[in-house]
């Protein structure tokens, strides 16, 4: 399932309810739900949200939903509303909104997004990734995971029909001299190997419908290549490549329309 373009009807050219309408979905319920899958997935642990720039953004220009503060850039062409958030381990997730105000058609291209980090007055140019890229690569970490737990059950299950019992004897002859021994005897159970490879195969089983399972959920957020005509919006995620200790100052730039909308974050810690 693609990213759903809505269509508004109202008047034209700008009028305030378009942004309004925007702005609903980004807080609707139902919505944040698929984001909280996708974090599921992205990271184990919240992390932290990034909020905007005191220095550099107008706080009219913010409004918070669900713990999560949204910056929205506006001209009279087009708006875009953007949050993010860093879970801790994983990769640094924008959420991007955005709405044709006044134009015939516009294209929005979530991988032309530029995002750069700033540490100790150096910037850096992140790798945003587009939804395919991003796809391809959470499926190549689990499908890793996969294997990894294929061979070690398998390797535990070669051993799961043995089990070994350990005699002592001890004598005292009549002379009273003390003797001691043991013997070790291996036996082998068809049954609970067959039990122990099946229960793996089932827990792989599990593993790889939990992952597809997880990977549509997510499919359905990350933003796509969509053109916008007069009036229509577009949600959706998109996924930067970002090491675990990026925490400090973030620049975003969005193009749209053949303008560029600029957003500078803070971590929010």
């Amino acid at each position: 399932m693609h990213t759903v373009v809505h269509t508004f009807v109202g008047k034209q050219p700008y009028d305030n309810r378009y942004g309004d309408g925007l702005i609903h979905i980004m807080k609707t319920k139902s919505y944040f739900l698929l984001i909280g899958i996708a974090l599921l997935m992205l990271a184990c642990s919240p992390g932290f949200y990034y909020k905007p720039d005191p220095n550099t953004i107008d706080p009219n220009n913010t409004f918070l939903s669900s713990g999560h503060t949204y910056i929205v850039s506006r001209t009279p062409n087009a708006m875009i509303i953007l949050t993010a958030i860093k879970p801790s381990g994983g990769q640094l997730q924008l959420t991007v909104g955005y709405l044709n105000i006044n134009l015939n058609r516009a294209d929005a291209r979530p991988d032309s997004i530029r995002v750069a980090f700033e540490d100790e007055g150096t910037s850096t140019l992140l790798q945003v990734y587009t939804a395919d890229q991003y796809m391809r690569k959470l499926r190549r970490q689990e499908n890793f995971s996969i294997m990894a737990k294929a061979i070690n059950d398998g390797y535990n299950n070669q051993n799961a029909g043995y089990s070994t019992s350990t005699t002592y004897t001890s004598t005292v002859s009549n002379n009273g001299t003390f003797s001691s021994g043991s013997s070790t005897t291996t036996t082998y159970d068809a049954n609970k190997a067959y039990q122990a490879n099946a229960r793996s195969s089932q827990e792989l089983n599990q593993m790889e419908g939990s992952f597809n399972q997880y990977n549509q959920s997510l499919n359905q957020i990350l933003l796509r290549p969509s053109t916008l005509f007069k009036g229509q919006k577009l949600i959706g995620t998109v996924v930067v490549n970002a090491s675990p200790d990026i925490s400090s100052k973030i620049y975003v730039t969005v193009p749209f329309g053949g303008e560029e909308y600029n957003f500078t974050l803070i971590a929010n810690k």
